[in-house]
């Protein structure tokens, strides 16, 4: 029910992500992708397209340009986790949380939600990058399977998951 994703910086999860999503009704899949555009200032700001809405939002915010980088607004992360979370409580088929990151290896983030849907049944895809690979395996606590990123190992594993959950 729980796949981790491992990817590296620069590949292309969020594409792969959101094309697995595009199958789906949008009105039954929960989660998020990133979109990263080009600011002046901090020179990339990311935002956050929701899979079910489609609205996007910026999850970081410009400091300014005597700032290095631009930093995680944690107004926004709230905002998408309780996003998610009502989407997750809606007849839900899938979860796609494209990065366990700084904020969940933290132990914030969208855990919660996480583990809501695991709660609930629902399948879950997180990508996870090397870096939080470790804090990743703590959470999960040996329940997760490792998936590489490619489409068809995706599309298969979600395809084992439709057919146990048929057979409960």
């Amino acid at each position: 029910m729980l796949a981790g994703i491992a990817f590296l910086p620069k590949q292309p999860i969020d594409d792969i992500l959101a094309d697995i999503a595009a199958g789906y009704d949008a009105n039954r899949i929960a989660g998020y992708v990133q979109k990263r555009r080009k600011d002046r200032n901090c020179g990339t700001l990311v935002y956050v397209r929701n899979l079910r809405s489609g609205d996007e939002m910026p999850i970081t915010k410009n400091r300014g340009a005597m700032a290095k980088g631009c930093k995680l607004d944690g107004d926004a992360l709230s905002s998408l986790s309780e996003q998610l979370e009502r989407d997750v409580e809606t007849d839900c088929d899938l979860l796609i949380v494209a990065r366990f990151g700084r904020s969940e290896a933290d132990g914030r983030g969208l855990r919660d939600v996480i583990s809501r849907a695991l709660e609930l049944g629902v399948p879950v895809l997180v990508g996870v990058r090397g870096e939080y690979a470790d804090a990743w395996a703590d959470f999960h606590g040996g329940i997760a399977e490792s998936l590489d990123l490619d489409r068809q190992a995706i599309l298969d594993w979600l395809n084992h998951q439709t057919s146990l959950l048929q057979d409960a």
